[in-house]
């Protein structure tokens, strides 16, 4: 198969290998499939050069790999970083009302249509004190453990 591309079309290509690599490498896939994924991101950063992108891109003597290079990974971390601050208050936000409507309902019970939309409407309560206040308003109680530490 042979694909052409732009080389504005290959830095674009180069974003998305970036972010594929960083969420495949924070997941709990198998040492063989992130190795087969890595392989493909090395084939793809090896042609760096000839797209004219090689301020991004850089070989790795001592492992044998293309790779991003610093300048990519700063024009790239902002965008993780916004990322990540989205998913953590969608899915805290998600999580605790999760927890609030199972324990309403009971643990047992089946989850039902009227509980997703209790759900729905439970989250969208975190999200809006999340939004106002972060999280100043959330305290952990621990059972079981020694006050003060």
């Amino acid at each position: 198969m042979q694909i052409e591309l732009s080389r504005e079309q290959y830095r674009q290509l180069l974003i998305l290998i970036f972010l594929g690599e960083w969420v495949a490498n924070g997941s709990q896939l198998d040492e063989q499939a992130k190795q087969s994924l890595q392989a493909t991101a090395d084939h793809i950063y090896a042609l760096a050069q000839q797209y004219g992108a090689d301020d991004w891109v850089e070989y790795c003597e001592e492992c044998g790999v293309y790779h991003a290079n610093e300048a990519m990974e700063e024009a790239l971390f902002p965008l993780i970083d916004e990322y990540d601050e989205e998913t953590f208050w969608d899915v805290l936000s998600h999580h605790l009302a999760y927890r609030d409507v199972v324990t309403a309902a009971g643990q047992d019970k089946e989850f039902t249509k009227e509980m997703e939309m209790r759900l729905w409407r439970r989250k969208e309560q975190y999200e809006q004190e999340f939004q106002k206040h972060g999280l100043d308003h959330v305290r952990l109680v621990f059972h079981g453990g020694k006050r003060g530490r």
